[in-house]
């Protein structure tokens, strides 16, 4: 019995002997495993993170993105956004304002909205979209005019109209490279409503005119956009302060007349139209950061009434904004957009957001806020 036992002794012996290195290893493994259990246990890296956290975290970063100084003026109203959407293609839309027509779809919407007399006395809107602002609806879409052809052409964008004047659309066929979408002949990009009579039926929205874009190849077209600012303060010691004067009143012709209202706490102008607050058919109100008249001088062009209007060289203008008005200058060349200047020929500053641009048939002088679409102001 001491043999056995003493064998045994002398076998486990040599077995520690023989093999104290893999033992070893194996010790060190063993407590590198309790180390790193008792760590993830203690720090929280070990369990499912809550799917709320991880969202809470995307938003973060989001927030953070959109808050730095890597965001750029939008050419089209200078919002500020990523450099990557900062001139996307853009999107004119030719939309009536015929008092059959109202209430209209489109105008709440736009970016930008150019507002200019047409024959028998009413006016006619060009409401520009930028391709990342979704409408679902946009019109009634009418017929296109000449110088509305000049300003979609200057913002190189995809003009969007049911058919035209002669003249327009001798013109649009001798220009090359133009963006053209007429509803005659892409009639899938619009549709008419049951519920307008004709021609107050057409109409169209922005997934149509990306989808028509994308068809026909249209590759995005750039131009040279205006200089923006943030707003005036509300009420400040340090920096610009907001005025208090309203927008201007415009005498295009009963139902047509328009006046500009401000809302200086939202640092707006609210759009009027025959003294009626003006709102789309979804029941928005027409809003605009800055408003400008537009002075230059036009003659009536055929039998017809329709005009020829001067879009090209210099005129005088009028900018809104900030509750205060401002005398300005606008400059064209065929081709491109319109630039704004001061008395003292520098670049106007508007704040980020909607700009509408009345145009008015005059060259007249700005001793007030009233206007006259073809007569010297008053």
């Amino acid at each position: 019995m001491e043999q056995n036992s003493r064998r045994v002794t002398i076998s486990l012996e040599t077995f520690i002997k023989r093999s104290w290195p893999v033992l070893a290893f194996g010790a060190v493994l063993l407590i590198g495993a309790i180390a790193g259990l008792t760590w993830f246990a203690v720090s929280g890296k070990g369990r499912k993170q809550p799917v709320v956290e991880t969202v809470t975290a995307t938003s973060t970063v989001a927030e953070a993105a959109t808050s730095t100084s890597d965001l750029v003026s939008r050419a089209l109203d200078g919002v500020l956004v990523l450099p990557a959407e900062s001139r996307l293609q853009s999107y004119a839309v030719m939309v009536e304002n015929h008092t059959d027509a109202r209430p209209l779809s489109g105008p709440a919407a736009a970016n930008l909205a150019f507002e200019i007399p047409v024959e028998g006395g009413i006016t006619r809107y060009l409401l520009v979209f930028d391709a990342t602002t979704t409408v679902d609806a946009i019109g009634p879409v009418r017929s296109a005019r000449s110088y509305y052809v000049d300003l979609a052409d200057g913002l190189n964008a995809v003009y969007a109209h049911v058919g035209g004047s002669p003249e327009s659309l001798d013109m649009i066929k001798g220009m090359s490279g133009f963006r053209d979408l007429n509803e005659f002949s892409n009639g899938k990009y619009f549709w008419r409503s049951t519920k307008r009579v004709a021609p107050h039926s057409t109409y169209t929205r922005t997934d149509l005119l990306h989808e028509a874009a994308a068809a026909k190849n249209f590759k995005e077209g750039h131009f040279v956009g205006w200089h923006y600012k943030d707003d005036d303060a509300l009420e400040s010691t340090t920096s610009s302060v907001r005025g208090k004067e309203d927008g201007p009143k415009l005498k295009y012709g009963g139902s047509y007349n328009t006046s500009w209202s401000y809302n200086r706490e939202e640092n707006v102008y609210e759009r009027y139209e025959a003294k009626s607050l003006q709102k789309d058919a979804d029941g928005t109100v027409v809003k605009a950061k800055n408003v400008v008249v537009l002075s230059t001088d036009g003659q009536v062009l055929d039998n017809v009434g329709r005009l020829k209007i001067r879009t090209t060289g210099r005129g005088n203008a009028v900018l809104y904004r900030d509750g205060k008005m401002m005398k300005i200058v606008w400059r064209r060349t065929a081709g491109e957009n319109f630039r704004f200047e001061g008395l003292d020929g520098t670049d106007v500053m508007f704040n980020r957001g909607t700009t509408w641009v009345e145009v008015t048939l005059d060259s007249g002088t700005f001793d007030s806020t009233e206007f006259s679409a073809t007569s010297t102001a008053k």
